[in-house]
């Protein structure tokens, strides 16, 4: 397994993270072992101490996951309402879309587009006045979206949204580390070793691509022996 390195691509509004899905799968596991008979407290077994962390960062996360939630839906409020510019009846919202829009681009299949442009550019030439008119409104919509984008950047500056940014990425991280954590905790006690094996099962599923369930099939029968061998 790999760290995610983006909290949402992200980009845009923000996808489904796989570290979101882990949070708390070893507190549901842990919950569900009987207590059993072992040479130690469960209270001092490494795996058990790892997940009372792991619980602590999570909550810590939702925090942070909320207080980001809230911000981010202001935040792209904001750009909807004020970065716009219209141009001959279309909303440009990017500086790539002015240019695209005094710049006709023909991709494949185009040719017909293209060949009736060019026959109505070599029926009538722009004089050098409507050329210059043709660049002072392209222009004038360049300046018009840097202002909308600078009323964005004062926003964003004043709610703190790339502070809360971090803050949501950084307690995710913490999160991430600490389910690691648990995975090489290693367990003195059967009902460690049986929580274990569940934890791990929990995140293969969630990581199985093809869903046939047998690696995670074949942790938790290990699970269920161990479980039956100390309860006998």
């Amino acid at each position: 397994m790999t760290k995610s390195t983006s909290p949402a691509a992200n980009a845009g509004l923000p996808a489904i993270d796989r570290r979101s899905l882990f949070c708390g799968l070893g507190t549901a596991a842990a919950a569900c072992v009987p207590a059993l008979g072992s040479t130690a407290p469960v209270s001092d077994d490494p795996v058990f101490q790892a997940m009372a962390s792991l619980e602590q960062l999570k909550i810590h996360a939702e925090e942070s996951d909320t207080a980001y939630t809230i911000a981010e839906g202001a935040y792209f409020a904001a750009r909807r309402e004020n970065i716009i510019v219209t141009l001959d009846g279309k909303e440009m919202r990017t500086h790539e879309q002015i240019d695209a829009h005094f710049t006709p681009a023909f991709g494949p299949g185009d040719e017909e587009e293209f060949n009736r442009v060019i026959e109505t550019l070599r029926q009538r030439r722009l004089s050098d006045a409507e050329r210059i008119e043709r660049d002072r409104a392209r222009q004038a919509a360049h300046d018009e979206l840097a202002r909308c984008e600078a009323q964005i950047a004062e926003v964003e500056q004043r709610m703190g949204y790339r502070e809360i940014e971090a803050r949501k990425e950084s307690a995710d991280n913490a999160v991430w580390d600490a389910e690691y954590a648990v995975m090489d905790a290693k367990p003195a006690t059967p009902a460690g070793v049986i929580t274990l094996l569940r934890f791990v099962a929990n995140l293969m599923e969630i990581l199985d691509d093809d869903g046939d369930g047998h690696y995670t099939g074949a942790i938790r029968n290990a699970a269920d022996f161990f479980e039956r061998s100390a309860s006998a």
